[in-house]
């Protein structure tokens, strides 16, 4: 039995849901209040970029859910990896992830301060991690859960399996309490770099491939 067969591949019928726990799980994350600062709509703002996000990692990577009961959400992307095979989407997929899209990108706001962050993680990830990797781009736990456990599970049986391809795994986080939290599943902090016009800061991490007999 595949290790990750412990996780549920999140479902069409379920995107909304999740999309909604990405909403309260990153309400109070820097980058988000950075990008939307009023907080009155940043819970719905958030939700409508978590389901483009989402609907990104079911067309290209891999997106799991913690239980039906979707307690939290992860989104996971490879990078190089020539053998991966990514499963046939479905033309709903492709038409949902367009339409969020235009709604998510209206905001002048986000684009303009999302655009300004972006130029710094992926001119990083493009320097420093460019060799065939897992991509994880987010995890989401919603806060009634939060302390539970759940994103250590969402964690550990992605990150097995990939052990057993022998690959590194790449992710970067602008809150820094997160730092410790990934440290404790091997990623160490490779950089880290101020946002212009803000007061936060972009910590790359990187979880080298596991080396043999380890």
């Amino acid at each position: 039995m595949n290790k990750l067969d412990h996780l549920k591949r999140i479902s069409e019928d379920q995107i909304e849901v999740a999309s909604k726990v990405l909403g309260r799980a990153f309400q109070d994350d820097p980058l988000f209040v950075y990008c939307f600062p009023d907080p009155i709509e940043r819970k719905i703002k958030i939700a409508i970029h978590g389901e483009f996000l989402i609907l990104l990692g079911i067309l290209s990577g891999e997106v799991y859910i913690t239980s039906s009961n979707i307690e939290g959400v992860v989104v996971w992307h490879p990078h190089g990896i020539k053998d991966q095979i990514i499963g046939k989407q479905s033309k709903e997929i492709i038409r949902r992830l367009r339409k969020v899209r235009r709604m998510d990108f209206s905001d002048s706001l986000l684009i303009e301060r999302m655009g300004i962050f972006e130029e710094i993680a992926n001119s990083f990830q493009n320097e420093h991690v460019n060799f065939p990797h897992w991509y994880l781009a987010f995890i989401g736990i919603d806060p009634i859960y939060q302390t539970e456990g759940y994103g250590s599970k969402l964690l550990r049986m992605k990150l097995a399996e990939i052990d057993e391809q022998n690959l590194p795994c790449y992710l970067h986080t602008e809150n820094e309490r997160n730092v410790k939290f990934y440290e404790h599943f091997g990623f160490e902090l490779i950089g880290k770099n101020k946002v212009p016009n803000s007061d936060f800061y972009h910590h790359a991490m990187l979880r080298n491939r596991k080396k043999k007999g380890k």
